[in-house]
């Protein structure tokens, strides 16, 4: 009798955990399909991974020179790039200590081998604000790591303190602190 029930408590709780596993085993495979969902197929294809919520950050010495983030990133090995939604750049001053400027995009292209990255707005303008409250906007950016420039072919406005100036072109020295606009430049200073 004592073999009989010991065996019946024995089975009973076999079939308890084979219904849990199977449980838990359901709903990783639908967790897992729901992640995947999130991102529509013909987008997957071809990229290497997918990164909810990108951060890159570029150093020297252990202080920080710039950081690009994103609300999602499309990452090539093979190509050596990374095409981003939603970024937000920050690059910081020649001694890496503070922010000297952010650029908000919607999306962009960073090269990992060089550090380049182009940052491009359909909707929005690219909008890369100073510390000392100057905005410059432009539907198109282009970070080149080994000069530190900013550069644009597209028309650009620098707006702040009273002053607004339009142009075409743009070349920017982020170290040196200068910006130069390239062609058709206009000023004008409202009276505040």
């Amino acid at each position: 009798m004592k073999t009989y029930l010991f065996r019946s408590l024995l089975t009973i709780t076999i079939i308890l955990m084979s219904v849990f596993i199977w449980q838990r085993v359901l709903t990783h495979m639908e967790a897992k399909s729901q992640a995947t969902a999130s991102v529509p197929l013909q987008e997957q294809q071809g990229a290497d991974a997918w990164i909810q919520e990108f951060s890159y950050q570029q150093t020297r010495s252990g202080a920080t020179k710039w950081v690009v983030m994103a609300d999602q990133a499309k990452v090539f090995n093979d190509e050596h790039i990374v095409k981003l939604q939603n970024v937000t750049v920050q690059l910081f001053d020649q001694d890496f200590h503070k922010e000297q400027m952010h650029i908000t995009s919607e999306e962009g292209v960073m090269d990992t081998a060089s550090n380049d990255f182009y940052l491009e707005s359909q909707d929005e303008k690219t909008i890369m604000t100073f510390e000392a409250g100057y905005q410059v906007l432009s539907n198109r950016l282009t970070w080149k790591e080994d000069a530190r420039q900013i550069r644009t072919e597209d028309p650009v406005v620098i707006q702040g303190n009273g002053l607004v100036i339009t142009g075409t072109g743009l070349i920017g020295d982020v170290d040196k602190n200068e910006f130069q606009l390239l062609h058709n430049v206009r000023a004008e200073v409202s009276s505040p």
